[in-house]
């Protein structure tokens, strides 16, 4: 209800979740879009380690992220 924007992965390996996801969504009048993977998803919720280079190292995969 306080949500801005959801991110949900399309590659989510539950549709029951995404449907609940999507329909919470749809309820609440938040802003859905949808991610190709979980591993970009969590890379951009900072779920990961940065290498010397600047690269992403161990993404952990995020099959949604709420902004608030």
């Amino acid at each position: 209800r306080q949500a801005l924007l959801c991110l949900l992965a399309n590659n989510c390996d539950e549709p029951v979740y995404t449907k609940l996801i999507e329909a919470l969504c749809q309820e609440h009048q938040i802003r859905l879009l949808k991610v190709d993977t979980n591993k970009t998803l969590g890379e951009w919720a900072g779920l990961c380690k940065i290498d010397r280079e600047g690269k992403p190292r161990k993404v952990v995969g995020s099959s949604c992220v709420v902004v608030t």
